[in-house]
């Protein structure tokens, strides 16, 4: 895998997750970047409904043009900047939780406060965590809605 500037989308094994690799395909459009996916399985998760999900979602980012890699393991937010590291990706795509707090996207914005954050809900409708102002000591971020 080669380390270039990349947009990456984080999937679930969830088949309407195929709403977050469009809107990352219009992103990385946009940027003149490569769009990555990937998928943080836990360990021992494989089953005959859940790789079907897998494969269409594989399908549907070959149909973007997109890499897949699935991994399993059981710290999905560290593997993920780990890969956000890996490929040089410059935005990130997940999808919106249903509750106030999510441990995944927190995690990855703690440890990358540098790296926007574009979340999509089911409805379509993008919000983004973006820095403000990287000079700053403590970065101030902004949600735009």
């Amino acid at each position: 895998m080669e380390s270039k500037a990349a947009v990456l989308v984080c999937v679930t094994g969830q088949r309407d997750c195929d709403r977050l690799i469009r809107a990352g395909r219009k992103l990385a459009d946009e940027r003149g970047v490569p769009l990555q996916v990937l998928s943080v399985q836990p360990e021992n998760s494989a089953s005959e409904a859940s790789c079907e999900e897998l494969e269409y979602l594989r399908q549907t980012a070959r149909d973007a043009k997109a890499e897949m890699t699935v991994i399993f393991n059981n710290d999905a937010p560290l593997v993920a900047v780990g890969f956000i590291k890996q490929i040089g990706a410059t935005h990130l795509v997940t999808g919106m939780t249903e509750s106030p707090v999510n441990g995944f996207i927190e995690m990855i914005h703690k440890l990358l406060p540098k790296i926007p954050i574009a979340m999509v809900a089911k409805d379509g409708m993008v919000y983004n965590i973006c820095p403000v102002n990287s000079k700053h000591r403590k970065a101030k971020y902004a949600m735009q809605y």
